[in-house]
């Protein structure tokens, strides 16, 4: 257990921050178990020949966290349901004449069927996953991933207690300070095995980065380094530093850094992202999953940051596919993601009536990540284009307003949504950026032959 004795304002039910504003539902469409064999409609994993239309998987639980201010957040749909199906098991739907099994609409969240015949229905505690002929196993690889790779609550739950053993370290140096978690703990893109990221705000304006923040961690880490919990400290300079240790008592590796404001805004930005589409979130989680197997997913070895990784995928569902999955929500919602808002103020409870808009696109999970390694193997144009979810769109390089820096657009260019730098300046090498733009041709030409994700995560290309 960590220590009380350790700081003043250590306090188990007082959050500050973020935490207070969570009304955490970790994902309305995300599976606790995995579902067994017998459970699957063995119709479509056989071989036979009868129609695929989905796949029946079980309803998690919802995260209880007693710690945080908690409201059940509502279905979440990405356009009307037809119909809303009721109680029944759904294989029964497979003993049914094919002219009344319930057809899928995909667009719908995977709660919503819409029905030939009111004959069939789902239990309550039932999901349905669209598949589609060709793309099937493809589907099937990326969900059962999904379900056993993404974050649970008890993972949560461990982060949120290490954030309040360190705040009641750090309050009583800055009495008035705010710790934030921040990153995909809190957008929905973790997974069991992420770290957790942290920002100390000590004051509402910004700070020398380079000196101020690098002197301020070097004082928190002597103080750290005296608390039994901590392994491994270390300051990391970079141009955000961060303070980077391991928790004994959480197993949980922690990075922290010093009033990095727009780490903040981006933490709010993506988590709207990833809730407004159910698929959004196991198609990230799967796409690091594949570029962390190649490789390419480590900006201290020149590749791609998971941070950009995401950007990238927000950007094909907002402009590489028709029509968008995602809308831009700088356009859609500008007051909701402007910089002049505060950042204490903003919340991370996604409340869908908020944005007006519904997709209509029923492209299923396979086929949307089969859609993606195209995009950037064989249509982004890396030497004219800059990725933009800010604007929604791929803009020129003539476009970017970054004169001071010019020597950050390189080979792979990505806009900051908040600072309008280059998320991706860790690609700067040449041959690394080769080999990137290689794993993206190859994983897209085999998996366009084979159909099967198992045979682009064999060898590393």
């Amino acid at each position: 257990m960590y220590q009380r004795n350790m700081g003043a304002g250590f306090n188990f039910h007082n959050l500050i921050g973020f935490a207070p504003s969570i009304r955490f539902h970790q994902q309305p469409f995300v599976i606790q178990q995995p579902f067994s064999d017998s459970m699957r409609p063995h119709r479509n994993l056989m071989g036979s020949s009868a129609p695929l239309d989905f796949i029946p998987v079980q309803r998690p639980s919802v995260p209880q966290i007693t710690s945080v201010n908690f409201n059940h957040v509502s279905n979440i749909h990405t356009s009307p349901p037809q119909q809303t199906v009721k109680k029944k098991r759904p294989n029964d739907n497979l003993s049914l004449p094919p002219n009344k099994r319930a057809k899928f609409n995909s667009h719908n969240s995977p709660r919503t069927l819409q029905l030939d015949q009111p004959t069939s229905s789902v239990r309550e505690e039932d999901f349905l996953v669209p598949v589609n002929h060709g793309t099937e196993e493809i589907t099937i690889g990326i969900w059962d991933y999904f379900l056993t790779a993404h974050m649970k609550d008890e993972d949560l739950k461990r982060k949120l207690k290490l954030r309040k053993c360190l705040l009641s370290v750090m309050s009583g140096a800055f009495p008035n300070c705010r710790l934030f978690l921040v990153g995909s703990s809190m957008t929905g893109f973790a997974t069991r095995s992420s770290d957790v990221d942290m920002c100390l705000m000590i004051t509402d304006q910004e700070i020398d980065q380079k000196y101020e923040a690098t002197v301020i961690l070097n004082s928190i880490s002597r103080v750290f380094r005296k608390c039994s919990f901590m392994r491994s400290p270390q300051v990391i300079k970079a141009k955000v530093p961060i303070f980077k240790f391991f928790d004994a008592i959480s197993q949980v590796e922690c990075d922290l850094n010093i009033n990095n404001i727009v780490g903040i805004r981006n933490t709010h930005l993506l988590r709207y992202y990833a809730y407004m589409d159910w698929r959004v979130r196991p198609l990230m989680l799967f796409i690091k999953f594949w570029a962390r197997f190649h490789d390419i997913n480590d900006a201290s070895k020149k590749t791609i940051s998971s941070y950009s990784l995401t950007l990238m995928l927000i950007h094909y569902l907002q402009a590489g596919v028709s029509p968008p999955v995602l809308p831009c929500l700088h356009s859609l919602k500008p007051h909701l993601f402007s910089t002049f808002n505060k950042v204490y103020r903003l919340t991370l409870d996604f409340d869908e009536n908020n944005i007006n808009f519904i997709s209509r696109n029923n492209v299923t999970l396979g086929e949307l990540f089969l859609g993606f390694l195209n995009y950037y193997a064989n249509r982004f144009d890396y030497n004219t284009q800059v990725i933009s979810v800010r604007l929604g769109k791929a803009i020129h390089r003539r476009e970017v307003n970054d004169s001071n820096n010019s020597g950050q657009w390189k080979f792979l260019n990505i806009e900051e949504p908040f600072d309008k730098s280059n998320t991706a300046r860790s690609v700067f090498d040449y041959h690394v950026f080769q080999r990137i733009l290689r794993v993206f041709k190859v994983s897209y030409n085999t998996l366009e032959k084979s159909r099967n994700v198992k045979d682009i995560l064999s060898r590393p290309f």
